[in-house]
């Protein structure tokens, strides 16, 4: 196999395993939020590329904007227990780390096509 294409599974794996596991968890949002920080750190140590923590920061800030801020305009999904203004905590750390996930995935992309 080769190794972008590796890294892309790797990847792919990493982000989906955080929805598996809210799956298993039917939605407990305390043991989610700690999932995705497990995972997220996990990645990072496994691999982190120059100023992906602010990246990382970049998409909470815009997701939490987008999904609160916005959101207070133009609801267009609903909640169930919210806890943090109205959605649910991990939703702005899954923002983030999708920030994260597009740019690695994207990386090795325009990294293949330059070859």
């Amino acid at each position: 196999m080769k190794k972008d294409t590796k890294e892309i599974l790797i990847q792919i794996t990493s982000f989906l395993s955080a929805f598996i596991i809210l799956t298993i968890t039917k939605g407990d949002e305390l043991i989610f939020t700690g999932a995705i920080i497990l995972i997220l750190l996990i990645n990072f140590k496994i691999k982190y590329y120059k100023n992906e923590w602010v990246l990382f920061f970049l998409g909470l800030l815009i997701g939490f904007f987008i999904e609160v801020i916005l959101g207070l305009i133009y609801r267009m999904q609903y909640w169930e227990n919210p806890t943090l203004l109205g959605v649910p905590m991990w939703l702005p750390l899954v923002w983030g780390y999708a920030f994260v996930f597009i740019r690695r995935i994207g990386n090795i992309i325009v990294k293949k096509n330059n070859k």
